[in-house]
């Protein structure tokens, strides 16, 4: 794959994963953007930092097996700071909103609102964003020595981050429907080989210490 080719399909994955997002989240709401409430703006953005941070793991990958590939001129910062936007809006606007409706702060208005059949799910959903976030700290002192040596481990938790927050919207997401359930699905799928992939390279690394 040369350079340019790669860096055409960075960008395109991205723009495409969020169009799905967004047509699977407008015709959710029929397309009635102007009476939404914050209950039905809150799923976009958790679907929205799933699937860039998907693109992140296709990215990574193909880098991963083509060694002389390079990050696209701006993509790294650019999706960076969509997927942490994302993360922060997705459970801020729910816990404000359960906030101005009486049900308190989290994490017990998260469960008011899911139900406590549902708490296991909603669980996920905060655990996964807990270690994603640590990671935007972590990853600042990745230069330390003791960082890098065990860096294999925050590699697989964010792997594990990205598999509670996929059961996450499978249990809790009602975007996921018909076509964009298949789109889903079909994601967590190419995943599975890019976690290999990905996890394979972190060890030999750590072997070769």
């Amino acid at each position: 794959m040369t350079q340019k080719t790669f860096n055409i399909f960075s960008w395109a994955t991205v723009v495409l994963s969020t169009t799905l997002v967004i047509v699977a989240w407008g015709q959710g709401i029929d397309w009635e953007i102007g009476s939404i409430t914050a209950y039905q703006w809150f799923p976009l953005f958790g679907l929205l930092a799933w699937m860039i941070m998907a693109t992140h793991y296709f990215t990574g990958t193909l880098r991963i097996l083509n060694p002389e590939l390079k990050k696209p001129t701006y993509y790294s910062k650019v999706t960076s700071y969509i997927v942490l936007a994302s993360l922060l809006l997705h459970p801020g606007i729910l816990a404000y909103a359960q906030l101005r409706n009486g049900a308190g702060v989290p994490p017990a208005s998260f469960t008011d609102y899911v139900g406590e059949s549902l708490m296991l799910a909603s669980f996920l959903g905060t655990l996964g964003l807990a270690v994603f976030l640590s990671f935007e700290v972590i990853e600042r002192l990745k230069e330390r020595q003791s960082i890098k040596k065990h860096w294999w481990a925050v590699s697989v938790s964010q792997s594990l981050a990205m598999t509670f927050i996929f059961v996450h919207a499978l249990r809790l997401g009602g975007e996921l429907q018909g076509w964009f359930l298949a789109i889903w699905l079909l994601y967590g799928v190419a995943l599975v080989p890019c976690f290999y992939i990905i996890h394979k390279s972190d060890f030999s690394f750590l072997n070769s210490q």
